[in-house]
């Protein structure tokens, strides 16, 4: 019996990891934004960004957990130039401007308590994120026993504080069907389902590291990888509807104000001055962990994938964070600017993939090939449509 509790444990703190590593900037502005755009509808508006925001990215997860945490044999599937082109551009995207934008929004979430500027500001985390990615098979050890847990719990202190702040929601000309599509829309940008195929490769080794070398254990690691992503999701699940319903409440109030510091007004707003001081800094530490695992897997790949470790990994973790200060000059709006494009063209083909795959491991699927290509192709066409729909 106690084996049995310490194995449950062992999974809840892998799922907590899986939490705080999806848990960055993205995740705290779009329901946030989702919550001010369509107020009453704010429901049904959850329903479709739990679909793109928490289901597809779980299930990306667990797709390359059953390729053993393995991406570049996930990518692979469909040719290995193709593989290899998807997993670069999707690193940069992941790596250099997912890190930086979670930056930007530690900085606009704690900057009015901050007597320094954002430069100084990013020297200062380049450092604290130099320190805790330095060894790199400790990076899930510390995100799921120590920044994790303190994450959750000051989260879920907020949403305890919210729930005796809500009261009617005040009424939008939104329909529920427009609802729906816009929180499909502001989950698809929370680019989950592009950490997630990485994500899952930390998680992976981590757990073998656990485990050791071991073949017969290959299947065990597998079914508590997945186990840790469904907790993981139902974390996230959690935080997001507690967010959106926050924010749809003061919506109307909350209208001028930019998208970086929509938590930072709307906690100080419901939880005061020192509950507001609390709600912010958790929001910062919220993307330290999660701007760990982005750099940490960034380094990864360019020292072993890409330079095939000619150049020692902290040398490269530096070179990462040195190309994250200069992005960081950019706004949280602008980084959108670049993200947006690359995402609305290439998502839809990885969600596709993540199907494909699991089928291909399960049954045999033998058109992974064919059914991704086809997704492209479909989103080229339509890609005037998806811009009309996804970006204001």
């Amino acid at each position: 019996m106690e084996e049995n509790l310490l194995k449950k444990l062992g999974i809840l703190s892998l799922g907590i990891a899986v939490f705080a590593m999806f848990f960055g900037a993205g995740n705290i502005v779009f329901p946030l934004i989702l919550g001010r755009d369509v107020s009453n509808d704010i429901i049904i508006s959850l329903i479709g960004f739990v679909i793109t925001g928490v289901v597809v990215p779980i299930l990306g997860f667990i797709a390359t957990i059953v390729y053993e945490g393995d991406y570049d044999k996930f990518f692979s599937t469909i040719g290995k130039i193709p593989g290899f082109i998807l997993i670069t551009l999707c690193m940069v995207i992941m790596g250099p401007l997912g890190a930086s934008r979670c930056v930007i929004m530690s900085y606009a979430a704690v900057h009015q308590y901050l007597p320094f500027s954002l430069t100084i500001y990013t020297f200062i985390i380049a450092v604290v994120i130099f320190l805790f990615c330095f060894k790199e098979n400790k990076v899930v050890t510390i995100l799921g026993r120590f920044l994790g847990p303190v994450k959750i719990t000051l989260l879920a202190a907020i949403l305890i504080m919210l729930l005796f702040s809500l009261h009617r929601l005040p009424s939008t000309p939104t329909a529920p069907l427009l609802g729906f599509f816009e929180g499909l829309k502001e989950g698809y940008f929370t680019l989950d389902l592009i950490g997630a195929f990485f994500f899952s490769h930390l998680i992976y080794i981590s757990m073998k590291s656990e485990n050791g070398n071991d073949k017969t254990s290959v299947k065990k690691i597998m079914n508590k990888g997945i186990k840790a992503g469904l907790i993981g999701g139902i974390f996230l699940s959690i935080i997001y509807c507690g967010f959106g319903i926050a924010a749809a409440i003061y919506g109307p109030e909350m209208k001028t104000i930019p998208d970086a510091h929509l938590f930072s007004a709307l906690s100080i707003k419901l939880l005061g001055n020192y509950g507001g001081i609390l709600a912010n800094v958790t929001v910062a530490l919220a993307m330290l962990t999660t701007s760990l695992a982005l750099t940490t897997v960034f380094a990864d790949y360019l020292c072993f994938e890409i330079f095939r470790g000619k150049f020692p990994y902290y040398l490269i973790l530096i070179c990462t964070i040195f190309i994250n200060i200069i992005l960081e000059n950019l706004d949280f709006s602008g980084i959108m600017k670049i993200i947006a494009p690359i995402a609305i063209l290439i998502y839809p083909s990885f969600i596709v993939l993540a199907i494909a795959n699991i089928f291909g491991k399960l049954k045999n699927f033998p058109y992974t090939k064919i059914a991704v290509a086809m997704t492209f192709l479909a989103t080229l066409f339509f890609q005037g449509w998806f811009k009309t729909l996804f970006i204001k």
